[in-house]
């Protein structure tokens, strides 16, 4: 039975990640900031270790990488879009030296696997969007200062596999969408259209409806993490490899919504500002998942119908914020 430390444990995948590998039969510890489990993961409590720390003092990861006796680190813990974007200095801090603050925990200590989340967004973003369809060997276009961290963690990871034997490996993930991610203005839509009506709110999207979204359900991404995690050394010809689910737009994840729950009150008012503009067609790109495949077996379980059947199942059942 392996002990895990997911940073950033108590955001939306992390607590998905938790909860993963408990039912796994894995060991957990949570490093995050905040002290408290959220309410949509009040499941988790006394089933988990909580470590409150900062990923970017180095003191505190060591601290809990030793304390522990951690096997594996899975690093989910970042800064965001908008985050990062008002404050790089602070993006900096958290994304850049918390990844080498890990990596450097897990070379010292030698931990036996660092799993890192980077996103999309590393092939291009508001200013320059990425092709419709991205391959594992598509040139990587950063032009956030969140997807700059996520592409530097990504090439620092590398480094310390070549240099140090460091076992690091890592997932680009497209649009994750589930039962607790925070519903921002921005990119929210995408899981406030299930999320609301599930709880039997209105909710009301401002995102182009008729644009197609790259999207992957939060359980595909825990079993792309977990998968990735698990397959043998010799399978893999790379340390990071693109997975996502499906493409959508708004109008036909409300059409499916509205076959689970006839009632739904969603309202369209699509935002036609450039910024939100950006921020759609940032997110309106497929990933090829045939490394992923050919190398560790991923493929998404959860299509369209699938993922928002199961998405009000479990708001309903409480794992939502």
């Amino acid at each position: 039975m392996g002990r895990n430390l997911v940073t950033g444990g108590m955001g939306f995948l992390g607590t998905w990640l938790a909860r993963e590998l408990l039912n796994n039969g894995e060991e957990v510890v949570i490093f995050d900031m905040k002290r408290e489990l959220p309410d949509s993961a009040a499941d988790l409590k006394g089933k988990v270790e909580i470590y409150n720390g900062d990923i970017s003092n180095w003191v505190h990861v060591v601290e809990a990488v030793k304390k522990y006796n951690i096997d594996c680190i899975y690093h989910l813990a970042s800064m965001i879009t908008i985050a990062s974007r008002d404050d790089p200095p602070a993006a900096f801090r958290v994304n850049i030296v918390g990844t080498m603050n890990v990596l450097e925990a897990a070379r010292i200590l030698g931990v036996r696997d660092v799993i890192f989340a980077s996103s999309g967004a590393t092939y291009g973003s508001v200013i320059n969007p990425p092709p419709k369809m991205v391959y594992n060997d598509t040139l990587q276009r950063p032009d956030t200062m969140y997807s700059t961290t996520k592409l530097c963690c990504e090439r620092l990871g590398e480094q310390y596999h070549r240099q140090y034997g460091v076992n690091f490996r890592a997932l680009r993930f497209s649009m994750a969408v589930g039962a607790g991610r925070p519903i921002t203005y921005f990119f929210g839509d995408w899981s406030g259209v299930i999320t609301m009506p599930a709880q039997g709110k209105p909710y009301t999207t401002h995102s182009n409806p008729l644009i197609s979204c790259g999207y992957i359900y939060a359980k595909d991404a825990i079993q792309a993490l977990i998968g990735l995690k698990n397959a043998p050394e010799s399978k893999l010809r790379q340390r990071v490899y693109n997975v996502d689910g499906f493409m959508a737009n708004l109008t036909e994840v409300v059409e499916v919504v509205k076959k689970h729950i006839p009632d739904a009150q969603i309202t369209f008012d699509w935002d036609k500002s450039e910024e939100m503009k950006a921020f759609n067609n940032a997110n309106s790109f497929k990933f090829d998942n045939t490394v992923a495949f050919e190398d560790f077996g991923y493929q998404p379980r959860y299509l369209l119908n699938e993922m928002v059947e199961d998405f009000i199942n479990e708001v309903r059942k409480g794992n939502t914020s």
